[in-house]
C-alpha cells in the first residue's frame, strides 16, 4: 500500500523565492500550482515499511526516494522528491486503499512540510490517487498541490 508516493513527487516545482534589497521589507513569496506523475519500484520491505524510488514528471521531472508504513485501512509516508534543476521538498503523505485487491486504486492528502536550496521554505498541501500493485508494490501516482515558498 505504498501508495501515497506520492503524490508528491511528481510534483515538479520551478524558481527560488524573492527577497527584498530593503531589510525592512518581508521576502515576497511565490504561489505556485503544480501537478505531476510519480512512477515508484520497491527497493526494500520490513515487515510494513516499504522503501520506494522511481522518477517523476511534471512541472519539474526529478527523482523520488519514499518510505511508507502500511496498515489495513490507511499508508503513511515520507516522501521526498529532488527536482533534476537542484534543491528538494519532502512531503508527508496519507493515502487510503479503495480495495484488497492486488491492483488497488487509493488516493489521499499530501503535506509540504520542508525542503533545501530554493525550496528552503516551502509549505503546502494537495491531494493525490493511483494504483498500486501489492505483488510488486509498483506504484503510479497522479498529483496535484498549492505550495508558497
Amino acid at each position: 500500500m505504498a501508495i501515497t508516493a506520492l503524490a508528491v513527487l511528481a510534483i515538479g516545482l520551478l524558481a527560488g523565492g524573492v527577497s527584498s534589497a530593503d531589510p525592512s521589507a518581508h521576502a515576497a513569496r511565490r504561489v505556485l500550482h503544480l501537478s505531476g506523475t510519480a512512477r515508484l519500484h520497491l527497493t526494500k520491505k520490513s515487515g510494513n515499511v516499504l522503501y520506494e524510488k522511481g522518477t517523476a514528471t511534471g512541472t519539474l521531472p526529478g527523482t523520488v526516494t519514499a518510505r511508507f508504513v502500511t496498515g489495513i485501512a490507511k499508508v503513511t509516508g515520507t516522501v521526498t522528491f529532488r527536482p533534476y534543476s537542484g534543491g528538494s521538498l519532502t512531503v508527508t503523505a496519507v493515502g487510503y486503499p479503495q480495495s484488497a485487491a492486488t491492483i488497488t486504486r487509493f488516493n489521499g492528502s499530501l503535506a509540504v512540510r520542508k525542503g533545501t536550496g530554493r525550496f528552503r521554505h516551502a509549505l503546502g498541501s494537495g491531494s493525490f490517487s493511483g494504483t498500486a500493485n501489492r505483488k510488486t508494490w509498483a506504484i503510479t501516482v497522479h498529483a496535484s498541490a498549492k505550495i508558497t515558498y
